[in-house]
């Protein structure tokens, strides 16, 4: 076999050897940077209770150093010399990001200084134990494949000794962790992941070129583009740090470190069985993307990111926009219609053709004691549920309990409120909204309030009788409201503008010669018969 493929030696000699060097790297690291307080200190986003080394990634990069050195020593330099130019340039970058992140686990630094697309992916979700090594090293075995199967020896030795150190390291990381990659680990990780993917995958079409090194680093990809989103989605500055990482989704559903890191490594063992299905086959493309996609759909919607639940609502909500366009042009139509009447029965017969139309269950008009004919100094510590209901509209077999209640108010000129329409919208539906209330709020309520004003007569009918209105449409069970008769109604501030007699009028009353024409007061027959005199 070994006649077939003399490049496995290589391949196995230089696992052995990156795993053996990185474990005892690792340890000796641990303790020195716990000595020298290299730790990661514990805060609100933090999974860790006790402070952990955190400068790991200097092992991983000592440990793959020699293992080269020890590898082309024992192979000889051509081991590595295919695709050398390639290699060089990715190892230098690589110890260049390295260096960086170093200096960040030692000082750290801002945020947007270390953003490098892939190469900041593994630092993001490098917040859970044994997380970000464990995806890289799913990703270099999905790289490994890759490299080898289109004869790239030199790339493919680089990961299989890159993924030797990563699992010497894997020792001490893995939860509950000893010690952490840090930036000088994750972005080095990082950085050797992106450029050793596009190195392997360079013999395949373009397509495939792009679709295995992103399949293969799909859980790091993920997360930064959901982190991304998010930020974006709630304006929120994309470098700022949050708890809402996938691992920190996962721990907050339940599941204990261990078992999140567990899960992930499944997901990134799927995604890295995906890359390789892309490697010899590019038939199956559409589709391994294609079931990928659904995959990510369904994991994304199980963790309940809210800022894509609020999305997803909107969206939604721009389906509806018809139903949306056709409720406010009849709202508006009613408002229009309600602006020509002089009669109030025929004002309310209008509101409750018009809600029943639309999605309301219930709809009240409400007014102060002193406005329909009560004692205005009882106002003044009154609540808004002891305005009186003078209109009331419901659906049958209709359960309020579940329902939102709007109330919006009616004012005089002089600001001075005078009741309410109040209305009930069932708050369960899913296309519940009040965001497009405007032509209600803004062009019903005016007119209806604008009538109310003009053509309400103060109440001198019997207490009983007062809660009857519009042609008796009180509730079941409401209960009645004792109302003073109009003789000892106190004037409201709206009516202090209004004169107190007209040509042919009665000084003592303001009564105008035809002032009473076209306005309307209710008579216990339920009828509206002329006003005798104006308000005063």
């Amino acid at each position: 076999m070994f006649s077939q493929k003399p490049e496995i030696p290589l391949y196995l000699f230089g696992l052995v050897v990156a795993l053996c060097f990185s474990a005892a790297l690792t340890f000796v690291v641990r303790e020195v940077a716990r000595r020298a307080g290299l730790v990661d200190p514990c805060d609100e986003r933090k999974v860790h209770v006790n402070p952990v080394p955190r400068i790991g990634g200097v092992a991983i990069v000592l440990a793959v150093a020699l293992a080269m050195t020890a590898t082309m020593v024992v192979f000889g330099t051509h081991a590595i010399a295919a695709n050398g130019r390639g290699l060089a340039t990715v190892i230098g970058g690589a110890l260049a990001m390295h260096v960086v992140g170093l200096v960040d686990d030692v000082r750290p630094m801002r945020a947007r200084w270390k953003f490098v697309g892939i190469t900041n992916a593994f630092n993001l979700i490098d917040g859970l134990d044994g997380l970000a090594a464990g995806a890289a090293l799913f990703a270099l075995t999905t790289m490994f494949v890759v490299a080898s199967s289109n004869g790239l020896i030199g790339a493919a030795t680089v990961t299989i000794i890159l993924a030797g150190a990563t699992v010497g390291f894997l020792c001490f990381n893995f939860p509950p962790a000893s010690i952490f990659l840090g930036d000088s680990g994750s972005l080095f990780l990082g950085f050797m992941l992106a450029g050793i993917g596009l190195l392997g995958s360079q013999k395949s079409p373009t397509v495939i070129a792009v679709a295995i090194p992103i399949v293969s680093l799909g859980l790091p990809v993920l997360d930064t583009a959901l982190a991304v989103a998010r930020r974006f989605l709630r304006g929120q500055p994309i470098f700022a740090a949050d708890r809402a990482h996938i691992h920190h989704r996962l721990l907050s559903l339940g599941h204990s470190p261990r078992n999140v890191a567990l899960l992930l490594y499944g997901a990134c063992a799927l995604l890295g069985l995906g890359g390789m299905l892309l490697v010899n086959d590019s038939a199956y493309v559409a589709v391994v993307l294609l079931v990928i996609g659904l995959g990510v759909g369904l994991a994304v919607q199980r963790l309940r990111y809210y800022e894509f639940e609020e999305l997803g609502r909107l969206l939604r909500r721009g389906v509806h926009q018809r139903k949306t366009i056709g409720r406010n042009v009849r709202i508006r139509e009613a408002s229009v219609r309600v602006s020509d009447l002089t009669d109030l029965d025929r004002v309310f017969d209008t509101l409750e053709e018009t809600f029943a139309q639309d999605r309301f269950e219930s709809a009240e008009v409400r007014l102060r004691r002193s406005f329909v004919g009560g004692d205005q100094s009882a106002d003044v510590h009154r609540r808004l549920d002891d305005d009186v209901p003078v209109w009331a509209w419901r659906r049958s077999d209709v359960t309020l309990a579940a329902c939102w209640e709007i109330r919006l108010p009616f004012l005089a000129a002089s600001g001075e409120r005078i009741g309410s329409l109040v209305l009930w919208q069932d708050g369960r539906a899913d296309d519940t909204s009040l965001g497009d209330m405007h032509a209600i709020a803004h062009d019903l309520r005016a007119v209806v309030q604008q009538k109310l004003i003009a053509l309400w007569e103060p109440w001198d009918l019997e207490p009983e009788a007062a809660i009857a209105v519009a042609g008796d449409r009180a509730m079941p069970g409401e209960r009645s409201v004792s109302i003073p008769r109009a003789v000892d109604r106190t004037p409201l501030a709206i009516e202090k503008d209004r004169p107190n007699a007209g040509p042919g009028g009665n000084p003592s009353t303001g009564a105008t010669g035809d002032g009473g024409a076209g306005r309307s007061g209710r008579t216990s027959s339920g009828s509206f018969r002329p006003r005798s005199a104006p308000f005063t």
